[in-house]
């Protein structure tokens, strides 16, 4: 079995954003004039000159991220005015999660849909039994997973999806979160009387919509839990130095235990693995959790091959100095050239 690592220099090649420029291309497209007046998409523009005023241009969305989460925490309990602050850029900083989905599903009609390097690690590269560990949003992957007949959205993202298709031949563990999935408030009651626990107001698992369920290839297919709509929050963990993995709602922390059964299943897949491969991921100091699985729970033995980028040097000494002795760079250290190396060897073979 292999375990493959995927970071955001992963799914460049399909035209994703990496981190240190994801801030301002994010921004430059959340100012473009054609977004519908009539939609959400009406505040874009007004939000980014916002964030753009309050915290200076930045192009690492890290950094971003990290200042608005300082200055939320900072805030609480200011004066009057820091509070009001804090109110207005915690709405600001909530229409720019949601951008960040509108705009992965605008590039995912794009170049995402012609991604060789996706389509090829799909087809030619995974196998029965994989697990992809990933700390990406998007899910062009998973539907070349799906056209290659090798995932199943009842089950492949390690939680199960009532009445969908399940006995994913692989399984795609989003440590981040994805943008396909959505937190439903009260499960998405808009009226009526129901009884939820405290801290248990958004269920214990993500829904999809209908729309996305579709993209993956599932055409007629509903998530059951999906409801009719009402408040909803994005499930993804966005980047900043300091990651909180669940939510903290009035009514509590939630979603704590989803993410951590997420991290419990990605540390079994490293510990089983005969085979950890790091791809375009960049394995820095400061994501602690990922740090302190990738580089503990592999076994000693295990092949450790790195296509990181100018980082793979880097990732691989570190692997070495954790007593990983087998761990190498890749021939190509960037993925879509790695993939098509070693797609063609492995077509070579057969």
């Amino acid at each position: 079995m292999t375990t493959y690592v995927l970071g955001a220099g992963a799914s460049r090649d399909a035209g994703y954003p990496l981190a240190k420029t994801m801030a301002s291309e994010l921004l430059q497209w959340m100012k473009r004039p054609t977004h519908d007046p009539d939609s959400y998409a009406a505040r874009y523009p007004a939000t980014a000159h916002f964030l753009e005023e309050s915290f200076a241009p930045v192009a690492n969305v890290e950094d971003l991220v990290t200042a608005i989460h300082r200055l939320i925490d900072e805030y609480e309990n200011g004066t009057r005015e820091q509070r009001v602050k804090r109110a207005v850029i915690a709405n600001e900083y909530g229409v720019f999660k949601n951008a960040v989905r509108a705009w992965f599903a605008e590039i995912r009609q794009g170049v995402a849909l012609t991604s060789s390097a996706y389509q090829d690690f799909a087809r030619n590269i995974v196998v029965r039994g994989d697990c992809i560990v990933t700390f990406n949003y998007d899910v062009s992957l998973e539907r070349q997973l799906r056209l290659a007949r090798k995932f199943e959205v009842g089950d492949g993202y390690g939680f199960r999806i009532e009445g969908l298709p399940e006995r994913s031949d692989t399984k795609v563990l989003k440590l981040h979160g994805s943008t396909s999935w959505l937190a439903l408030l009260f499960g998405g009651m808009t009226s009526g009387v129901s009884t939820f626990q405290p801290g248990n107001t958004l269920n214990e698992r993500p829904v999809i919509a209908k729309d996305e369920l579709s993209f993956l290839g599932y055409t007629d297919a509903v998530d059951p839990r999906f409801g009719r709509g009402g408040a909803a929050l994005p499930v993804m963990i966005f980047p900043a130095r300091k990651k909180d993995f669940y939510f903290a709602a009035n009514t509590g922390i939630e979603y704590a235990k989803f993410w951590d059964d997420l991290w419990r299943q990605a540390a079994e897949a490293l510990e089983s693995a005969a085979r950890v491969v790091i791809c375009g991921y960049s394995l820095l100091s400061v994501d602690e959790r990922a740090r302190k699985h990738l580089l503990n729970d592999p076994k000693k033995d295990a092949e450790i091959v790195v296509a990181s980028g100018e980082d793979t040097e880097r990732i691989v000494r570190d692997y070495r100095e954790a007593g990983y002795a087998s761990a190498v760079a890749a021939d190509e250290v960037f993925f879509q050239k790695w993939v098509a190396s070693f797609a063609s060897s492995v077509a070579g073979t057969r």
